[in-house]
């Protein structure tokens, strides 16, 4: 054999043979380039920073709810306190009467001016108090909101709209400062609320009670339940009790959690004799005429859709006149008879529509509770159902589901969130429901409250999709005693939900019952309202469902 022969038989043995390891080869020094890398980066950890996990997209409902919330806090003054004789003093401050005359028209606006002190008798310079201002006479059981226009100059201009002919009062209340508004707005979002929850596990006879609320931090441990609706995106979470499943959860009950984010200082803008504090001046008592022959045309009966104003009605007579509509006056239980007869009632909410049900049963008795021995408020969060046979009546009362302000242990397997309930209803001609919510949110940041509120609209669109016929009817919360916590339940809060509400059910095609402007017109400083305003509220309900 030649040796050119052999020498090209080696050549050829040896390009075989890395094109045979060829792919090992590749994938060691891959391996090794890997190696070299990891450990180049363990030795050296400081060379490169982690980068966070970017937050998952907002949902839609996350960027409805924040775009709520940011106006709403448009509207909170960005006032510092540095001391309570620099803040806003109700005494002080002086009331006149723009452009005053000897008599007024019905139809024309009464305007006053306030020009707004602090203790130290110094002009304030800008706005953002908190103001309550009502137009009234005793005599004639007359009564009406004013609109507050704010200056942002330490004055404001009152316009009342002037609805009757007679004498009438001026009363303006100052209930905060903006000092003491900025600082309850900042104190409402300064944890997940002042109410905290117990949960009570039951499995076998066995029970236990963990912490629950609207977010819980992770402790050594425990572990946590997480309490979801998808649809709605609503949780709340409780620390698992041991041994126990979290499908357990039996009961629940409210706590006050004693907790307060005031400083020393600004708690003293919130002493009772600094609350809802009459703004004087030399405001003489206005005479009102009928300065000429009326022209308005008639109003149509008030139906649901219609856009409710601000003042959207006027006490005359101790009866209430929406300017929009024309109210129905219930007052027998014959006449609630003829609106319920054959009908299906849901009240869905709070204590406010838990007042509803004690007058259909205790009061004017047109309808006898099922199962339940009781009078009164006695365990007032349970579920009620009422019925007249003969009538062919159902009325029944439901709570609006977490969070609930009461202080025992409740059944908390039959709570569902408002929207749920909705949802859960086939609706028709012959259903009226009736939501109301407000007070026991008070107590938490106002992102839950938009985020409810939200929900129960497209939970309320979801059922005139499917059933047109259904009467929905959307109750606003009322005031509340002027003594009542203002951290945890004051006004303002309240306040700043009414608006909300406002806002969300513009353009739906249900009633508004508008009890805060009623509540403010009348006086009513309780939460359940007594005698005519309680009275009109039931009315302008009843006249949009029936």
């Amino acid at each position: 054999m030649s040796r050119p022969f052999i020498l090209i038989l080696l050549i050829a043995i040896f390009l075989i043979s890395c094109g045979w390891y060829q792919l090992d080869f590749q994938n060691y020094v891959r391996q090794l380039l890997h190696t070299c890398l990891v450990t180049t980066n363990h030795e050296e950890p400081s060379t490169r920073e982690s980068v966070p996990p970017s937050p998952p997209p907002k949902t839609k409902l996350q960027v409805e709810v924040d775009a709520m919330f940011d106006q709403i806090q448009k509207l909170i003054p960005n006032s510092t306190f540095m001391h309570f004789n620099q803040t806003t003093s109700g005494r002080n401050s002086v009331a006149f009467i723009v452009q005053a005359r000897k008599t007024y028209c019905i139809g024309e606006e009464l305007v006053v001016q306030l020009d707004m002190f602090d203790y130290l008798g110094k002009k304030k310079t800008y706005g953002g108090d908190f103001i309550r201002p009502r137009l009234y006479s005793g005599e004639l059981g007359a009564s009406v909101s004013g609109i507050v226009k704010d200056l942002m100059n330490g004055s404001y201009h009152v316009h009342f709209p002037l609805y009757w002919s007679g004498k009438a009062k001026v009363n303006i209340l100052l209930f905060y400062p903006s000092e003491g508004v900025a600082a309850l707005w900042r104190s409402r979002h300064s944890s997940q609320g002042f109410i905290g929850f117990q949960g009570k596990f039951e499995k076998f006879g066995a029970v236990a009670v963990t912490n629950c609320n609207f977010k819980l931090t992770e402790e050594d441990g425990k572990e946590i339940c997480e309490y979801r609706d998808d649809t709605s995106e609503e949780v709340f979470y409780c620390y698992k009790a041991p041994n126990f499943t979290c499908e357990s959860l039996n009961e629940m009950r409210g706590y006050d959690r004693l907790a307060s984010y005031l400083t020393p200082s600004e708690s003293q803008i919130f002493q009772r004799s600094n609350i809802a504090v009459e703004i004087a001046g030399n405001i003489p008592t206005i005479t009102v005429t009928r300065c000429r022959a009326s022209t308005e045309e008639p109003k149509p009966k008030c139906k649901t859709g219609m856009d409710s104003p601000f003042p959207s009605g006027y006490f005359y007579n101790y009866t209430w006149n929406p300017t929009y509509c024309n109210m129905t006056s219930y007052k027998t239980g014959g006449d609630f008879m003829r609106c319920l007869q054959g009908k299906k009632l849901y009240l869905i909410g709070d204590s406010t529509l838990r007042q509803f049900m004690m007058h259909f049963t205790e009061g004017i008795q047109i309808v006898k509770y099922f199962r339940y021995h009781l009078r009164g408020w006695t365990s007032w969060a349970l579920t009620l159902k009422a019925m007249n046979m003969e009538k062919d009546i159902y009325v029944s009362y439901k709570r609006h589901g977490f969070p609930l302000d009461h202080a025992s242990f409740y059944y908390f397997k039959e709570d569902l969130y408002t929207s749920q309930q909705i949802d859960r209803h086939a609706g028709g001609k012959d259903t009226i429901i009736v939501v109301t919510m407000g007070q026991h949110f008070r107590q938490f940041p106002l992102k839950i409250f938009i985020q409810r509120a939200i929900n129960i609209r497209r939970a309320v669109e979801r059922l005139l999709l499917r059933s047109p016929d259904t009467k929905v009817i959307i109750k606003t919360e009322n005031t509340r005693e002027i003594t009542a916590a203002v951290e945890k339940r004051g006004d303002f809060h309240g306040y700043t939900q009414y608006l909300v509400l406002r806002e969300v059910f513009q353009g739906i095609n249900v009633g508004f019952v508008d009890a805060w402007d009623m509540t403010v017109a009348s006086a009513t400083a309780a939460v359940h309202p007594p005698g005519y305003t309680f009275a009109s509220i039931m009315s302008l309900t009843f006249t949009f469902a029936c």
